[in-house]
C-alpha cells in the first residue's frame, strides 16, 4: 500500500493548522482501492472518501481517484499512461 500525506491548510472545525490530506492506494490481484481523508491531529475531525475498481462504472464516471475530492491535490501515485 502506498501512503501519501501533505498539509491541507485550516481545520473547518477547530481552525487548527494540523489538518492534512492523506493518500492510500492499495493494489491486489484485479482490485484497485484509492482512499482520502482529511483529519486533523488537533480536534481529530475527518472525512473520507474511497473508490474501489470494482465499484459499478457509473459511480466513478467523471471521477478521477487519483486526485483528493477535497483540495484537488493529486496523490502520489499515478497509474501508468496508456
Amino acid at each position: 500500500m502506498t501512503r501519501d500525506r501533505q498539509p491541507a491548510g485550516e481545520c473547518p472545525k477547530c481552525q487548527g493548522l494540523n489538518f492534512f490530506c492523506m493518500h492510500n492506494h492499495f493494489e491486489r490481484d484485479d482490485l484497485v482501492i484509492d482512499s482520502w481523508e482529511h483529519r486533523c491531529t488537533d480536534c481529530g475531525h475527518r472525512i473520507t472518501r474511497g473508490y474501489r475498481s470494482d465499484d459499478p462504472p457509473e459511480d466513478l464516471e467523471g471521477i478521477d481517484p487519483h486526485v483528493c475530492p477535497w483540495c484537488s491535490r493529486s496523490g502520489a501515485f499515478q497509474p501508468p499512461q496508456s
